[in-house]
Order: C-alpha cells, then sequence, then structure tokens
C-alpha cells in the first residue's frame, strides 16, 4: 500500500506557516514527515515523501496537479494556530485530523488521535471539509486524505510536550496507521526503568485502552489516559501539581433533607455500611437520589 507524506507549508516564495514559541510550522512538519516515514516503512507501507521544496497548496491551488500515480493514502502535515496562549495555562489545546466532508470512515484517524492524546494532548476529533485546497484535490482523483493538525504551534503547554515527545508523537501517527489498516502494533515501549504499555482498562463499567507503567510488579494508570473515561485531569502551572476529579461528582455535599437521612439509615442498617463509604455514595452528583431509590428497594 502507497502512502504520500505531504509537509505543509515552505515552497517558493516561501511560506513559513504559523510561527509560536520558537518553532516554524513549514520546518516542523517536514521534521515529522520525515520522522513518520521510515516507521511507516517498518510496517510494509510504501511510504513516499512528497517534493519537499513544494508547497502543495501552491500547487493545487495554481493548477498543478499532485504525483498520487498508485497512491492509496494521503498524510498531510500541519500545526495549528489561534490558541493564543504564549505564557502557557497548564493544559494543551490540543490535536485534530480534517478529511473530506464525503470520506466514508475515519477508523485510521480515530487511531491516530487516540495514540497521540494518550501522549497528553487533548483529543480534538476528525473534523470535516470540502474546501480545504489539498484534501479537496486528492478527495477527487478518489484518495482518502488525512490533514494532521498534530498541536497548537502558539499554545506553549503543546509545544513543550510537542518537544518532549517529538519521537512519540511519530510513532503514534505511524502506529495509529497500521492499526487503522489493520496490521498488528506493538504497543509496548521502554520508559527508564518501567514498561509502558497499551491495556485494556475497566472504569466505572466501561473497558479503556490506557498507557499502563508496570513498575515492580504493579500496574499504574497514566493520568492523561483516564481523560478518555470522562476524568478531569488538571495541571497548576504555578503549583505543579496534577489534579484529577472523578466524572459526574461534586466537590461539596449539601445538607441532606430528613428523607435522605432516613435513606443513608436504612441502608447503613441493612447494609452495614460506613460512614466513609455513605460519603463517598454522596460525592456521586445523583449520590442522594441513589440512596434513596437503595432504601426503597430495601422496604
Amino acid at each position: 500500500m502507497k502512502i504520500l507524506l505531504i509537509a505543509g507549508h515552505g515552497g517558493t516564495p516561501y511560506d513559513s506557516g504559523a510561527v509560536g514559541n520558537g518553532y516554524t510550522e513549514a520546518v516542523e512538519t517536514r521534521r515529522m514527515a520525515n520522522a513518520v516515514a521510515p516507521l511507516l516503512r517498518a510496517y510494509g507501507f510504501e511510504a513516499e515523501l512528497y517534493d519537499q521544496s513544494e508547497d502543495a497548496y501552491k500547487v493545487v491551488t495554481q493548477g498543478g496537479s499532485l504525483p498520487l500515480s498508485g497512491v492509496s493514502y494521503v498524510l498531510e502535515f500541519h500545526l495549528n494556530a489561534a490558541a493564543n496562549d504564549a505564557a502557557g495555562n497548564g493544559v494543551t489545546t490540543g490535536s485534530e485530523i480534517w478529511v473530506h466532508t464525503n470520506e466514508q470512515g475515519v477508523t485510521v484517524e480515530q487511531a491516530v488521535l487516540r495514540r497521540i492524546a494518550a501522549l497528553g494532548f487533548k483529543n480534538r476529533g476528525v473534523k470535516r471539509s470540502s474546501s480545504l485546497a489539498v484534501l479537496k484535490h486528492v478527495f477527487k482523483r478518489g484518495i482518502s486524505h488525512a490533514l494532521i493538525e498534530t498541536c497548537f504551534i502558539d499554545d506553549r503547554d503543546d509545544m513543550m510536550l510537542y518537544s518532549a515527545k517529538f519521537d512519540a508523537i511519530a510513532r503514534a501517527i505511524a502506529d495509529g496507521v497500521a492499526e487503522g489498516f489493520g496490521k498488528a502494533v506493538t504497543d509496548t515501549v521502554k520508559e527508564d526503568d518501567e514498561m509502558v504499555e497499551q491495556k485494556r482498562i475497566h472504569i466505572d463499567g466501561k473497558d479503556y485502552n490506557c498507557e499502563v507503567i508496570e513498575k515492580e510488579g504493579y500496574n499504574y494508570v497514566k493520568l492523561a489516559s483516564l481523560t478518555q473515561a470522562g476524568y478531569n485531569v488538571t495541571y497548576d502551572a504555578e503549583t505543579k501539581n496534577p489534579g484529577i476529579a472523578a466524572p459526574q461528582t461534586r466537590a461539596e455535599v449539601p445538607d441532606g433533607d430528613s428523607a435522605v437521612q432516613d435513606a443513608i439509615d436504612k441502608v447503613q442498617a441493612v447494609c452495614g455500611l460506613e460512614e466513609q463509604t455513605i460519603a463517598y455514595l454522596r460525592r456521586y452528583q445523583y449520590g442522594d437520589d441513589l440512596l434513596r431509590k437503595l432504601a426503597d428497594a430495601m422496604n
């Protein structure tokens, strides 16, 4: 299978693309395309780099065409902008992928985004357009096209993570493409003396693919992986402290009415639940209703 990798911007006259945090989009898109290509080849794909002295956008908007003979899939690399977060606010603005409005399936793109998000970027999802020039040019020729906005060049948090995880991002893209096209992917990497694996974790009644660190016989789920389960993962840039809040919880529990207290007394009497367990149940957004229903069921 032949995949064409296009690095956005550049060309003559030179188009830098977006600029921010000491990075230039046209430079970084070429770095990423060059990093992803050998990883795709290792999976058995025929990965071809579009002429990096050219700007594909200029070519197609000026009446030219791209070398698409035998190509089955096109990856176009970009960095997003307009976050306007040069100082950093402790969270990433994130990654997204654009496909054509009439594209039938987005399995590949979803796999790529899931893997990039596992590195700590917000998953902004797969989006659709029929007006992006290169995407439209490629799709008209019956070829699927994905435009990857890896992260936001004007968001300090994005670019700090991008700098620290560049190789991992390239790997995430290649692994996502391989997964989406049905190839076996090995999801184990080495981080210092810890083994990081993709494992299926059961959280609140559902299964999620999470990055898990295995160390000394224990499994630790990465905070970033819990966001897909609905947990709110935060980071205080001033104190440098991470935080996590379970979904559908309330920070403060209001005083219950007499019906709630009667329900608590009933549930404790029948089930023998301790006070801390009751307090935990009441922190659930609908905890008081749940306790009343439990008490009714016990009558």
